[in-house]
């Protein structure tokens, strides 16, 4: 870890950003390199450095680009596109296990740390900081739970990892592999802190600030992974009733678009439904932050999720499991999937459009019901206002909507065997006005973890939660038992990446 080591030191002692005013959302871009020594004497710097922990999050490592696909590959949703699926991303999806020198792995593994180190950082600091104690407390509460984000990514997907809770200063502070519930009791130890120090919302220029309903959203799904479904539950009643689902499905996954001559489409971000979500911004430029870093003063602020699953690079699309697990008539299909022969450019059904074709696809064909056409995710997609070869995309990534909220409370409920109570949460998802899916009623323990397992699938589809799910579930042996594994051979843990342990003599 010698090489991490030293990037983390580095971006510790000078990286710091800014916020720069934007009437939709946060933004977190760097304007300038203090020295440590010099800087977070005032609440304002301070709050500075957690912008720089939150574009850590934003950054291509994370969730621009290589967090999604690092969660889409291993989760059952995805096919190949096609031979344009690169390698590192294809292993991912293909392999029972990458290799430990697969780039996707070894970002989001840096990426955790970025942000975990300008974590500790801040918390190094914030008690030197008098002038504005508020402000400081809030500000240590967000510092806390992008801290816990970042650890329960690393727990969840390699186990037993190097634990840091103080800012590396040395390109010598190497760390072991810390016992799994020690990681996991730091993770619930800051999300607890957090919720006692951070407000119930935000508003103008705050929106995507960690909120107390993020942390207990997290939290909640935090203990889920641990097997504590009384404490999940706990947590996740705290956000209940808080939040509503927003009558129209696709609402979720739309955003601020431009196509360079000015704002196309606004979107319905932090809307009612949204318990936490990552701001990204579309300049209208065609442009991303190849850097990796996220920030930069004139850095593009754009998220790859479009292009990547769109019709033009086409590296991801639906897998025919994922297809095939949606029921007749649920119109989630619809608002998750774009087919050829759809109708695109409708500016959100107040256009006629133009009917999409098979030639206009540059992917591989996929399966539902016997039927082999060509598909590709609906969500996140720009293909309502945009045709374009290539735009990077300004849609905030959802990372925990109340739906899911809902879904965790039922899973709760399922695991304990109170199947009607199980049922009424997943009712309230189904009964969404843009869905209105029949009520379930599901009879038995294994009846309501199987309903909550089939609607967990439909409504979250290509969200990035499929990959934990079969984690936890695969631990409780509920493949075969209850449905078939949809990845059968993989392995659960991904290998240490070989940055770390080819440099770090405490890690092997």
């Amino acid at each position: 870890m010698k090489k991490n080591i030293r990037t983390l030191a580095f971006t510790g002692f000078v990286t710091l950003v800014i916020i720069i005013a934007c009437e939709k959302k946060l933004n977190v871009l760097d304007e300038n390199s203090p020295t440590q020594e010099s800087y977070f004497k005032t609440a304002a710097e301070l709050q500075n450095g957690v912008n720089a922990i939150y574009s850590s999050l934003r950054s291509a490592q994370l969730m621009g680009r290589e967090w999604f696909f690092l969660h889409d590959m291993r989760g059952g949703e995805t096919a190949a596109g096609g031979v344009q699926l690169e390698q590192p991303r294809a292993e991912l999806l293909t392999q029972p296990s990458p290799s430990t020198v697969n780039s996707v792995m070894s970002d989001v593994w840096g990426g955790s740390y970025r942000m975990i180190n300008r974590a500790n950082l801040v918390l190094s600091k914030a008690p030197g900081v008098t002038d504005n104690t508020s402000l400081r407390d809030r500000l240590v509460g967000e510092a806390k739970f992008l801290r816990a984000w970042a650890y329960f990514e690393l727990v969840s997907q390699w186990g037993e990892v190097p634990m840091y809770t103080e800012p590396v200063i040395s390109t010598t502070g190497f760390k072991g592999k810390e016992p799994v519930n020690n990681i996991y009791t730091l993770v619930i130890n800051d999300l607890t802190d957090a919720i006692a120090k951070l407000p119930l919302s935000y508003s103008g220029n705050d929106l995507g600030r960690a909120t107390r309903y993020a942390a207990y959203a997290l939290l909640g799904k935090v203990q889920m992974q641990k097997g504590d479904y009384a404490a999940a539950k706990t947590a996740l009643l705290q956000v209940y009733g808080k939040f509503a689902l927003v009558a129209n499905f696709l609402w979720n996954f739309d955003g601020d678009l431009n196509d360079g001559a000015g704002t196309t489409a606004s979107g319905h971000e932090y809307n009612s439904e949204s318990v936490f979500e990552t701001s990204f911004f579309d300049k209208g430029d065609n442009n991303f932050n190849w850097g990796y870093n996220g920030e930069g003063s004139s850095s593009p602020v754009s998220i790859m999720r479009p292009q990547e699953y769109g019709i033009v690079w086409g590296n991801v699309i639906p897998s025919n499991r994922i297809l095939n697990e949606f029921e007749p008539g649920d119109p989630r299909y619809k608002m998750t999937f774009w087919e050829e022969g759809d109708h695109i450019l409708t500016k959100a059904g107040t256009q006629t459009g133009i009917v999409m074709t098979a030639t206009d696809m540059n992917v591989a064909t996929s399966t539902k019901g016997g039927v082999t056409i060509k598909r590709v995710y609906r969500k996140y997609s720009d293909l309502d206002w945009l045709k374009s070869s290539f735009h990077p995309g300004g849609f905030n990534q959802r990372v925990i909507r109340y739906a899911e909220v809902l879904l965790m409370l039922a899973e709760c409920e399922a695991e304990v065997g109170t199947a009607a109570q199980a049922a009424a949460y997943i009712n309230e998802v189904r009964a969404r006005p843009s869905v209105n899916m029949p009520p379930v009623s599901p009879a038995t323990k294994n009846d309501a973890l199987k309903a909550v397992m089939h609607e967990r699938a439909v409504e979250l589809a290509g969200e990035e939660v499929a990959s934990i799910d079969i984690l936890r579930w695969r631990k409780k042996g509920y493949f075969p038992s209850i449905m078939a594994d949809p990845k059968p051979g993989q392995i659960d843990l991904f290998p240490i990446p070989n940055s770390e342990t080819s440099t770090n003599p405490l890690v092997k």
